[in-house]
């Protein structure tokens, strides 16, 4: 993640409105609880409200990024900042971790204003790391903020949610997607526009699907559904293996593993719900798949509208299962049985 300044940040006006005016009120906080589907910005805007809090001298609401404190910062050396996040091989945050911030406290801050711990993805950390930072928490030295990025506040202990200032992130509109992606991304402006609606307001994962590995797997993940659809169950079970990742052959950690299928679910949910869309005789422009158009036709009349209901809220369930790191091969199994089993393909 390159740091970034407010202005340069898309899509989250009224988060960063509220930021800086909490800033320029002097009423911060000691925990912000930064909520939102990934790709939205939250890591981000945390780095660039930390600028903004420490900056030694700031312009018009925003942090100056020439000051010894800026500087730092951007080089990600801030000995006031302190970012948290899951390690690399279970990808949780251990409550070791949790200990760190509390040696860390222990200091005054460098630069005689805020101590900064961001915590991403908060909803990493294990009960035994929660309970221990609800402890930190409960009595933050003066001049500490914490900002919590999560998915969603169910995530966390109601004890700690209750002790933090929410600050909603909400999915990017489309056209910022797709703008980002052509004028930064240098990404084919047709591609950019299918990704742009796939990206279900994430801009991280159209930065994803864009790749040119990942576009192409799409039509590959497209066409494993018509093998569900009319293959056998012993079919289904090497399918699972396969998108499971499982077999000797894949390659990668879980995180990435469980990323990738996070972004194959979300492609058959498009294909489903465009599906539901033609089903309804809903506008063409909405429609999310629209290089497969004649596909998405010929397929549309082998489904009834409660069929593809139905299997809209299959794959919604793995989603779900899939955030509380369910077994991956259980998971994509039970998820291609129920496809196969709502879908009554005629």
């Amino acid at each position: 993640m390159s740091p970034k300044v407010f202005k340069e940040i898309r899509g989250q006006q009224r988060a960063i409105v509220f930021l800086r005016g909490i800033i320029t009120n002097e009423r911060v906080a000691s925990a912000y609880l930064f909520t939102g589907i990934q790709g939205t910005g939250k890591a981000t805007t945390a780095v660039a409200f930390a600028l903004l809090l420490n900056c030694m001298d700031p312009v018009a609401e925003e942090a100056c990024t020439t000051c010894e404190s800026c500087k730092k910062i951007l080089d990600g050396n801030h000995p006031d900042l302190l970012i948290i996040e899951p390690d690399q091989e279970k990808k949780v945050i251990r409550i070791d971790q949790i200990r760190e911030i509390e040696r860390y406290l222990a200091f005054h801050p460098v630069f005689g204003r805020y101590r900064i711990i961001i915590i991403d993805p908060a909803e990493n950390m294990t009960d035994e790391a929660a309970n221990a930072f609800l402890k930190t928490l409960e009595e933050p030295p003066p001049r500490t903020v914490f900002i919590l990025n999560v998915r969603e506040t169910g995530e966390l202990p109601p004890t700690i949610v209750s002790r933090c200032q929410k600050v909603p992130f909400k999915p990017l509109p489309t056209k910022v997607i797709k703008d980002w992606l052509v004028n930064e991304g240098n990404v084919p402006r047709e591609r950019a526009n299918i990704v742009a609606r796939l990206s279900e307001g994430s801009l991280g994962r159209a930065i994803r699907l864009a790749n040119d590995e990942l576009f192409a797997e799409r039509a590959q993940w497209l066409a494993m559904l018509h093998r569900v659809v009319s293959g056998s169950l012993d079919t289904l079970l090497d399918l699972a293996q396969e998108c499971s990742g499982v077999d000797k052959r894949a390659a990668g950690s879980k995180g990435s593993k469980d990323s990738r299928i996070a972004l194959m679910l979300g492609i058959w949910k498009s294909w489903y719900r465009d599906l539901l869309l033609i089903k309804l005789e809903g506008s063409w422009d909405l429609v999310f798949n629209s290089d497969f158009g004649s596909h998405l036709k010929e397929a549309s009349g082998l489904y009834s509208i409660e069929a593809l209901i139905r299997s809209l809220a299959v794959l919604s369930r793995a989603e779900r299962d899939l955030m509380y790191n369910k077994n991956l091969l259980f998971l994509i199994e039970r998820s291609l049985i129920g496809l196969k089993v709502a879908g009554g393909v005629r």
